[in-house]
């Protein structure tokens, strides 16, 4: 179907995105940042799942250091 009105894709929005991002100043990106992470931080605080979500998180990175040491130990000479 032809339409009228042509929607961006999804790439092209991601990169616009991407573009702003990149001429913004270096201290505008790292207070972007840093909202995202409070904005995270606080919505992880308010969750119902929260205590789920923190303990996941813990076992993901238990999960990755093992991962990581196996990877050395089979690799490293």
């Amino acid at each position: 179907m032809d339409l009228p009105i042509k929607f961006p894709s999804e790439t092209e929005v991601i990169l616009e995105d991407v573009a702003r991002f990149r001429a913004r100043s270096p201290g505008e990106r790292i207070r972007a940042i840093q909202r995202l992470l409070a904005e995270g931080a606080y919505l992880m605080s308010i969750s119902p799942k929260a205590a789920w979500a923190k303990q996941y998180s813990e076992e993901q990175k238990l999960l990755e250091r093992h991962n990581i040491r196996d990877f050395i130990a089979r690799h490293a000479r």
